[in-house]
């Protein structure tokens, strides 16, 4: 959620491994967007230390708002609201949890940080951004054009690395639809580089 809390030793670990393993693919981005909640944002600059890129910090990658859950233990959630706690459990529907963003409203954050994103940048910029789990799922089902959003369990510091042409996105036309060349997934969920924390 949106609660705020500093990047722990093992995220700090984490974030030096993803470093050094930029470093050691000689990987070095043109634009590097952070999300502004500190394990995000600390994990952003432990990463981008090498590099002399300045880090746009971009409150559309936060993690979805869980209202009222925020910040608080399942345990603590049932105790101080049972009803809205019992409710959700049903269906996971966000609507139920005052205060909280709704899937609909994450899925259209996702799409606005993807149709953001292409329409400001040109195929040769290399693009990194450093965001929660929750919303890069909505995030990857907007780029993937799906009407669901998928679970992702991915790992802290997890690489999604992607291809996209685009200049021709927005073309609405079979051969560019269906041009694997255009939209590449080239690494999804990669965690390798964590791999010595066991």
């Amino acid at each position: 959620g949106r609660a705020e809390y500093e990047l722990s030793e093992m995220g700090r670990q984490q974030a030096e491994l993803l470093h050094a393993r930029f470093l050691g693919e000689g990987f070095e981005p043109s634009h590097v967007y952070s999300s502004p909640q500190s394990r995000a944002a600390q994990t952003a600059e432990v990463v981008s230390r090498s590099w002399g890129r300045p880090i746009s910090y971009w409150d559309e990658l936060m993690e979805h708002d869980m209202g009222v859950f925020s910040g608080h233990t399942w345990a603590e959630i049932s105790q101080k609201f049972p009803d809205m706690a019992s409710e959700f459990q049903l269906n996971r529907d966000w609507q139920v949890v005052e205060g909280a963003e709704t899937s609909r409203e994450r899925r259209a954050r996702g799409q606005r940080v993807v149709d953001t994103i292409l329409s400001r940048h040109a195929n040769d910029d290399v693009v990194l951004m450093f965001t929660h789990g929750g919303i890069m799922g909505h995030i990857l089902a907007a780029l993937m054009g799906t009407n669901r959003t998928w679970g992702l369990g991915a790992q802290n510091t997890a690489l999604f690395d992607l291809s996209v042409d685009a200049e021709r996105w927005w073309r609405n036309d079979d051969a560019t639809y269906n041009n694997t060349e255009l939209w590449r997934v080239n690494r999804f969920n990669d965690s390798s580089h964590l791999a010595q924390l066991g």
